[in-house]
């Protein structure tokens, strides 16, 4: 039996104190485009307006799997800024107070301690690593591509490298290269859940939903798996139509009214005839080509 026709999907992440968003992609099985934005989800206390990340590049991919806590980034970048006001030339101060700052949205200083730490240590793995995240953060994943490809060479156990890896290469539309990085990220860590809810959205970004919710349905079922792999599944399932499962999974992260409010929009935006429209005037074009660039973009990516 083949593979339901489902619109592609391109977006940042689906994550608490942040947003929903899909950006525009390129689909090898439909050719389409779809480019809507499903609104801000706030699940408190927010002190940023960027919008989310992957999870290949944001807490997940480096600390517990646990949501942390905002102090926890706070504490940390207090602590290695310190250090690295005193010694700018310190590797493992500027790779640490870096990614402090990324996780606060200050991607603009961190991106300068990186590249000044980058000029000291052209060959240090942790900083050409965070030097990676920072630049696919920032809307720049082709330079981080190359960055976290020679990280990889210098340190080839680090699983959260080749993770970051794959999620630069899904920004720039190589997805089946990403998933050949995400799939050698599990061999160093076997069903990280984290590494599993990469690999389920890159099958969301190529159009394969259901390959898409068989891999995030494995993530869930990991104990350690926190709200990034529940809401993608449910953002995931609600494509797909089945919105009741859906709403259940958003909930258990998301305000009800919230999470009822996000399926809405789901059903609305599946329901609009102008998206299945422009999905069948690009299959009938000669080159059914994507247009490059999204629709709703911003530099400032924690």
């Amino acid at each position: 039996m083949g593979k339901s026709r489902s619109p592609p999907i391109s977006y940042e992440m689906w994550k608490p104190m942040a947003y929903i968003t899909f950006l525009r992609s390129h689909s090898s099985l439909t050719r389409s485009v779809m480019a809507t934005a499903l609104g801000a989800l706030m699940l408190g206390g927010c002190a940023t307006d960027t919008p989310p990340e992957r999870p290949g590049l944001g807490a997940a991919s480096d600390l517990p799997v646990h949501l942390s806590e905002p102090r926890d980034f706070v504490a940390s970048a207090a602590y290695w800024g310190g250090i690295y006001e005193q010694d700018p030339q310190n590797a493992e101060a500027a790779a640490k107070y870096a990614r402090g700052l990324r996780h606060l949205g200050s991607l603009t200083q961190a991106l300068n301690v990186l590249q000044q730490a980058n000029a000291f240590h052209p060959n240090d793995a942790a900083i050409l690593a965070e030097y990676g995240k920072a630049l696919t953060a920032g809307g720049k994943p082709d330079q981080a591509a190359a960055m976290l490809a020679k990280a990889a060479v210098l340190n080839p156990t680090d699983w959260t490298i080749l993770s970051a890896e794959g999620v630069a290469l899904d920004e720039m539309g190589e997805h089946e290269r990403a998933k050949t990085k995400y799939n050698s990220a599990l061999r160093l860590a076997p069903d990280h859940p984290t590494i599993l809810t990469n690999l389920g959205l890159s099958h969301a970004l190529s159009g394969d939903l259901t390959e898409a919710e068989v891999t995030l349905r494995r993530a869930v079922a990991n104990p350690a798996a926190g709200a990034h792999a529940r809401q993608n599944l449910s953002l995931v399932l609600g494509l797909k139509g089945d919105f009741e499962e859906a709403e259940r999974l958003a909930r258990a992260d998301l305000p009800p009214s919230l999470a009822s409010s996000n399926i809405t929009t789901i059903r609305a935006m599946l329901a609009q005839p102008a998206l299945w429209q422009e999905m069948e005037a690009l299959d009938a074009s000669p080159s059914g080509a994507a247009s490059t660039g999204a629709p709703w973009q911003n530099p400032g990516t924690p």
